[in-house]
């Protein structure tokens, strides 16, 4: 098991270090451009504000795991902790909806499909959207609020040894499952897990069907409008595979929290490859930010 756990914290290291660098490659490029322009595209709005609150959440996992590193006052780990948990739950939540927007201004965008109420989305969505990132804030920020009750942090003394008057202790997790608060969580997961599944189906349907209408057709641009819709589908396959095995895990989370630190190991795994495959997935299928990439770290320009 020692190995498993070893070998479970090098994968993360090397997904922490992909998830600085992609998000902070889409946050410095999008920044910097508004800098210079004024203005911002819909969906550089969407890829910032992505990059953002997942910049912050890591810093609430790197700052959570400092504070137990250096402090050595057990009631201000379990207090710090405590509130670390609450900005995490925050942040998580809303990096999920941030990213469920980009999965649906990209279906809105490049489907097609003739029902009225798509097609007036369509014209409306660039307009549509800072109202829906705010909306997003709204809402993480009123799911995340019973867990302020609901996630009660305890200083336990383990044991106490009276020949030499040392105490040694632990902060323990002690999570208010009730129902208010499970549904809460839940709703803050699967809404923007659902609208993202079916956007996301949506997108892939219209592409497909795009894909088999080109191959009758004999135009020169063919094969390469047909290439960029396969790599596509491939890129958005993989971001479900992701978002799934994400929204799987934080669910594990949620129900079980005396588990093994094997099974610890390998779900922080599961959770790291979200936030940094799908920020190098967004990258890779950017092509502004892509230039930028290859030519900060010229090996990505074979892929």
């Amino acid at each position: 098991m020692f190995p498993a756990i070893i070998i479970g914290l090098i994968i993360l290291g090397i997904e922490f270090i992909t998830w600085i660098i992609a998000n902070g490659l889409m946050i410095v490029v999008n920044c910097s451009e508004w800098i210079r322009s004024r203005k911002l595209t819909c969906c550089d709005m969407i890829l910032t504000s992505l990059g953002i609150s997942r910049f912050f959440l890591q810093r609430t996992i790197i700052i959570n795991g400092t504070i137990f590193q250096l402090s050595q006052d057990m009631n201000e780990q379990c207090a710090m902790s405590r509130t670390m948990a609450v900005v995490w739950t925050f942040l998580n939540t809303l990096s999920l909806w941030f990213a469920t927007w980009l999965s649906v201004f990209y279906c809105v965008k490049i489907a097609n499909f003739s029902q009225p109420l798509f097609l007036c989305l369509k014209q409306r969505i660039s307009g549509l959207m800072p109202q829906l990132l705010m909306g997003s804030f709204l809402v993480s920020l009123v799911t995340c609020l019973p867990s302020v009750n609901a996630i009660d942090r305890k200083y336990i003394n383990n044991s106490m040894n009276n020949l030499s008057e040392t105490t040694t202790g632990e902060c323990q997790y002690k999570v208010d499952l009730s129902s208010s608060f499970f549904i809460l969580s839940m709703l803050g997961y699967s809404s923007p897990f659902i609208i993202f599944m079916i956007s996301s189906i949506l997108l892939i349907i219209s592409l497909w069907r795009h894909s088999k209408m080109m191959e009758k057709t004999t135009s020169s641009s063919r094969d390469t409008i047909t290439k960029a819709h396969v790599r596509a589908i491939k890129g958005l396959v993989s971001f479900i595979f992701f978002y799934i095995s994400y929204f799987m895990t934080l669910i594990l989370a949620e129900l079980f929290t005396n588990i093994s630190p094997y099974l610890i190991s390998l779900l922080a795994v599961i959770m790291g490859a979200y936030p940094s495959g799908h920020s190098v997935i967004l990258i890779l299928g950017n092509p502004k930010l892509k230039r930028v990439a290859v030519r900060a770290f010229p090996l990505l320009g074979a892929g």
